[in-house]
């Protein structure tokens, strides 16, 4: 239990089990989203953290948060820690399950929701230093923006040019850092969730299920395969999975499971 107290002392709301709790608060998804979107008139409705979404032929996902709006708009906010993999693909590919799964069948084309990703990472996923990227589709031939419902946001968590985003971003990433003028559902459900014997309860129990969850996977995932081969990607996925919540830095992984960190950052790339 010490270790998992200390766990939740390091965690931030750029990290998985914190957001994942957070996002409960309606309040602090619209916070965020206002900030992230650039609306100050922006309403949610609801807010469903873990939300299953399910693709019947492939792969299918638990988004880290979903948000309904007031106007109808759907909007997919993830955090990622990692940059070790093809975020573009990956928001791609949820905004297509989270399109499936809410358009009713037999419906007309128009009625189609618009979809938004908000992809936060512990990176900058352009190299070009900005807080915030929006990708549009664009006609080569005219440089028009062709409008089709989906939009995708990626913000660059360590920017700090002094913008909005930089500073609810450095709330984000920073475990002391709070700002109660700017960002009150933020900084409060933070420092419930860091401070109080309630909050700082439910963070240990979060950081206990995705453990076992982790470990849980990881077993399934040997006996499926069956070979040495299975045996590796179920630690390899058990591995990944607490190294990108921030359950444990790749030095003490390595130590814990006898291998080389050089090995261990191959593994999660």
């Amino acid at each position: 239990m010490k270790g998992t107290q200390r766990d939740v002392d390091r965690l931030r709301p750029i990290d998985d089990p914190m957001f994942r709790v957070m996002a409960l608060s309606k309040a602090f998804c619209e916070e965020v989203l206002r900030v992230l979107l650039e609306d100050k008139g922006l309403k949610v409705v609801k807010s469903t953290p873990q939300a299953a979404v399910t693709n019947l032929r492939g792969r299918s996902v638990v988004l880290d948060a979903l948000c309904e709006l007031s106007d109808g708009r759907l909007v997919n906010v993830e955090v990622q820690r990692s940059e070790y993999e093809d975020h573009q693909r990956r928001v791609r590919y949820y905004a297509s399950l989270v399109t499936a799964d809410r358009t009713p069948p037999g419906g007309r084309f128009r009625d189609v929701p618009d979809v938004c990703v908000v992809l936060v990472g512990e990176f900058d996923p352009f190299g070009a230093a900005c807080s915030l990227y929006h990708v549009d589709r664009v006609v080569r031939e005219t440089g028009r923006i062709a409008e089709n419902g989906l939009c995708e946001v990626y913000v660059n968590a360590l920017a700090r040019d002094g913008s909005d985003v930089a500073a609810l971003m450095e709330v984000f990433t920073e475990a002391e850092a709070y700002d109660e003028t700017r960002f009150p559902a933020t900084s409060r459900e933070k420092r419930r969730l860091r401070y109080t014997e309630e909050g700082r309860g439910t963070m240990s129990r979060v950081v206990e299920e995705i453990r076992a969850e982790s470990k849980a996977e990881g077993r399934l995932e040997g006996r499926a395969e069956g070979r040495a081969e299975g045996r590796a990607e179920g630690r390899a996925e058990t591995l990944d999975k607490l190294v990108r919540d921030g359950l444990v830095d790749v030095r003490a992984a390595a130590a814990s499971l006898g291998l080389d960190p050089e090995e261990v950052e191959r593994m999660l790339a």
